[in-house]
């Protein structure tokens, strides 16, 4: 994909991930916040890995915002998913960061 493909998507859609989700508008300004990169698709490191491509050695991650639910214990009261909530960070690599794994190297 070139990066007039990729920035045609950004300007279309937002920033996605790897798997095709669209990131939150917090979590996208965010991104923008943290580099001057023309951030398009996202992924964490195993998600590249993956999607057969890799982190290109040197190359800094940045942070977004990933929900998670609690679990809840069998004898605890029934609360609401909103207060089951939580958040952390995770890191996120650009596709401009990332290159094609050769096939001498998956092997």
């Amino acid at each position: 994909m070139s990066e007039e493909q990729r920035q045609t998507i950004a300007d279309k859609f937002g920033i996605v991930t790897v798997e095709g989700h669209l990131l939150t508008p917090h979590n996208q300004c965010f991104l923008v916040a943290q580099s001057e990169i023309n951030f398009s698709i996202v992924g964490g490191f195993q998600q590249w890995k993956k999607a057969c491509r890799v982190v290109r050695k040197g190359e800094h991650g940045f942070l977004i915002f990933v929900p998670s639910k609690a679990k809840q214990e069998e004898n605890s009261e029934i609360i609401s998913d909103d207060e089951n909530v939580h958040f952390f960070t995770a890191t996120v690599f650009d596709i401009s960061q990332t290159e094609v794994i050769a096939k001498s190297e998956a092997a």
